[in-house]
């Protein structure tokens, strides 16, 4: 009797453990991972509703990005138009008499500006492209010339005077970066107030580059190399206008009437 309850108990036991090693097996392996993929479902639905509730301020962030892109590449395409010169580069002849004119225009349009800007400015000017062909040819996919750096000294009658003509700078027929300004020497009641002015003046030729030069690595350094040496570091802006420049009667004794005729557009 005590030997067959022993083992009655033994075989309870025994299905005891079988069920609850079943249930545990069951827990782990089917109940466990869908209690994380549920877990995980509201993780993320939680994020997703976040995320939602920003919606509208980044709808509105994009609209704002999109209002002042538009507004920058408006005054972009305003500085090209208006204060840069039209160079085209497409028949390297007329381009290179082009350029030849070029520095003596924009010496002139510049300084008829400051001479009406109010103050006496001196430290500036354009230096000359190279007259050997075919080496002074410039890159057909030239975007710009080597910035001119400047370091203007300015001559007001006092401070405020000073103020007012730096303020005008925006107004400039070419586009130019104004930087540090540091002012001379004393001023004294009967005396000029002299500053000094470094500005970088900026031409673009309103060129895009080719398919090929864009794709190029370096291309437009290239460019800039190729105008660096025919500049020696020369600096300009983008002018207006339409004829023959300053520089006609030069161009004519060089190639005659015919030259002269193919490199006189451009505008100041």
């Amino acid at each position: 009797m005590s030997l067959q309850r022993i083992t009655r108990i033994q075989v309870l036991i025994a299905g005891a453990v079988v069920i609850v090693g079943v249930a545990i097996l069951f827990l782990v392996v089917l109940i466990r991972p869908e209690m994380k993929k549920i877990a995980d479902i509201e993780y993320f639905a939680e994020e997703d509703e976040k995320i939602a509730a920003t919606r509208p301020q980044k709808e509105a962030a994009l609209a704002d990005a999109l209002a002042r892109e538009e507004g920058v590449s408006a005054q972009w395409d305003e500085i090209m138009e208006t204060r840069m010169p039209k160079i085209d580069l497409s028949d390297p002849i007329a381009a290179t008499l082009r350029l030849w004119d070029l520095p003596e225009e924009e010496q002139a349009v510049m300084s008829k500006w400051f001479n009406s800007s109010g103050a006496v400015v001196a430290g500036y000017g354009f230096q000359t492209w190279p007259t050997a062909m075919p080496s002074s040819f410039p890159d057909p996919n030239m975007r710009t010339m080597p910035p001119l750096s400047w370091n203007l000294t300015v001559q007001v009658k006092d401070f405020p005077a000073l103020l007012e003509w730096l303020m005008k700078l925006p107004e400039a027929p070419r586009f130019m970066v104004m930087h540090n300004v540091s002012i001379q020497g004393s001023h004294g009641p009967d005396a000029p107030l002299v500053a000094s002015v470094p500005v970088t003046l900026w031409q673009w030729t309103g060129v895009e580059p080719t398919a090929a030069a864009a794709t190029s690595e370096g291309a437009g350094a290239g460019a800039g190399a190729a105008a660096g040496r025919g500049m020696a570091g020369g600096r300009g802006m983008r002018g207006g206008g339409r004829g023959r420049g300053p520089g006609a009667e030069r161009r004519a004794e060089r190639f005659g009437e015919r030259g002269g005729r193919g490199g006189g557009r451009g505008r100041m």
